[in-house]
């Protein structure tokens, strides 16, 4: 949502060349290269081991890639890899998770986060207030600068962040980002050579306005669905692919990889209109456009990386709850899901946004994330945004750590670039990883008093052991002189004001099936 660009600057990287040859061979020959160079860096992303909080637990066995783990339901952090049943993201243990996070897109040369300063203490700070998940941008720009040309050094620079994140517990949703199409036209995204306006004139605007005004844009996004071949080489959508098959092939055995954003914010182009007039949105361009790209994209990522979740995006225009997705699961691809984005002018068409991406999942079973929201540093309109967000029960990642309208203020001594306001509200209470199906969930900003209900039978139908540990993040921020709790048929386990409360089944009880509650309010007790 924050749009600002600043020119391409030459740099010293040493390209993979990969040459043009056929789609399927190309994008094998990117996965097994990638895997083999990536071995040793791969296993420096492995995160250390998590500990438990009980001598009893619940054991699953997980094979991921490179990985052999033995994960408990009995750990209060939310063990990966993550999957999905139907709407919920839930952990390796099957419980539910709602995490909460930050955007991490850094949108200027050279395109990685490490090259502005982001690093261990701002990974530090993120997990300490519980924002346990990160979208990190993936910039084409930075990734294939030249037609076939794998840029395996700004590889090697987003897994310096992607290391920072995951030794601290956090999450990382890898964002393939653009911006009005890209920085020859637009703002951000795809290179000079993938922006193929056919001699449409370069009308440049403010952003979003460009979408509507630039003619460029527009027959960038039209010669972008229709697959047109760069000149001398493949077509726009090929070499797309091999971008995300070079992403999934280094990242894809890192459990802490939550999954792929296929593409941030896609624009119709040229016909944008039919999608404005008609609440239903615009089904022949989903199914004409966007469906068949994303079943080559899932394809692509599935050539590496077969555990971590696929995540598509709606046209734009249904970020303002104006209008509904048809876009199917990409390439029916059961492990995949909706990321969506909330910037609505109106409360009733944020909560419209929300029960537009909740039917969506109903008809398709996908996965739900809302991966951008916000776009303000009003610490009311935060606080209202992220109840609303909340009380559907749906994980959230706020726009933007970096950049736009929070660049350039600090909070001392973290080095993170959000200001004072936007992180004491960002920063709240909240269920974390559930062992049961989620009821009702309320926070309120003002008075600090967290509402949580749920039941101890799953979302896929089981019922989990009294051992299991549902987990709460609890601020020191939100609660500096801590914090009481008020359980009804669940125990605390954890120790007094710790910033991750757990909870267990009360004693006595039975693997039956039972609604419980957790109150949390403002304390005295450290």
């Amino acid at each position: 949502m924050d749009r600002f660009h600043q020119p391409e600057q030459a740099g010293s990287r040493k390209p993979l060349r990969i040459s043009l040859i056929p789609l399927g061979l190309l994008l094998s020959a990117i996965s097994a290269i990638l895997m083999m160079s990536c071995a040793s860096a791969k296993a420096a992303n492995k995160p250390r081991p998590t500990t438990t909080t009980a001598t009893t637990t619940t054991t699953i066995t997980i094979a991921t890639g490179h990985y052999n783990m033995v994960l408990a339901a009995a750990n209060p952090f939310v063990v990966g890899p993550i999957s999905h049943y139907d709407r919920w993201l839930t952990d390796a243990a099957g419980r539910v998770v709602l995490l909460h996070g930050v955007n991490m897109v850094e949108k200027r040369p050279p395109y990685y986060p490490s090259a502005f300063g982001f690093g261990n203490t701002d990974a530090a700070w993120l997990a300490s207030n519980g924002l346990y998940v990160v979208r990190l941008g993936v910039l084409a720009t930075g990734l294939m600068p030249s037609p076939g040309h794998i840029d395996t050094t700004y590889l090697n620079n987003l897994a310096t962040t992607v290391q920072s994140l995951t030794q601290h517990h956090i999450f990382v949703l890898l964002d393939f980002h653009q911006d009005a199409y890209g920085p020859s036209v637009g703002f951000d995204g795809f290179p000079a050579w993938m922006t193929l306006t056919n001699g449409a004139p370069n009308r440049r605007a403010n952003f979003p306005v460009d979408y509507l005004t630039n003619p460029a844009v527009q027959q960038a996004f039209k010669s972008f669905w229709d697959n047109e071949k760069v000149p001398g080489g493949l077509g726009l959508q090929q070499y797309y692919a091999a971008m995300l098959t070079a992403v999934a092939a280094r990242f894809g055995a890192n459990p802490w990889v939550l999954g792929y954003d296929i593409l941030n914010e896609p624009w119709p182009g040229k016909t944008a209109g039919i999608c404005l007039i008609n609440a239903s949105g615009c089904p022949t361009l989903d199914h004409k456009e966007l469906d068949p790209f994303y079943k080559t994209a899932d394809h692509a990522a599935r050539l590496a990386d077969h555990t971590h979740i696929v995540f598509v995006e709606p046209f734009v225009l249904f970020n303002q709850g104006l209008s509904r997705t048809n876009i199917s699961l990409p390439g029916n691809d059961p492990n995949s899901g909706l990321s969506f984005h909330q910037y609505a002018l109106t409360t009733s068409q944020a909560q419209q946004v929300l029960t537009n991406a909740i039917s969506w999942s109903q008809l398709t079973g996908g996965a739900l994330l809302n991966t951008e929201w916000g776009g303000t540093t009003n610490p009311v309109d935060i606080a209202a945004e992220s109840s609303q967000i909340d009380s559907a029960m749906l994980p959230w990642i706020y726009w933007s750590f970096n950049g736009g309208v929070v660049s350039n203020l600090s909070l001392p001594p973290t080095g993170t670039n959000l200001n004072q306001g936007v992180a004491s509200t960002l920063v709240q209470p909240y269920p974390l990883a559930i062992a049961g199906t989620p009821k009702t969930l309320s926070y309120d900003a003002s008075s600090h008093i967290l509402n949580f209900t749920w039941s101890t039978r799953g979302v896929d139908g089981k019922v989990f052991t009294p051992n299991a540990i549902t987990s709460f993040v609890v601020p020191k921020l939100d609660y500096p002189t801590g914090y009481n709790v008020i359980a009804h048929g669940v125990t605390v386990t954890s120790n007094p004001c710790a910033p991750l409360m757990t909870v267990t089944a009360a004693s006595g009880a039975t693997a039956l099936p039972q609604n419980v509650s957790v109150e949390i309010t403002p304390g005295q007790t450290c």
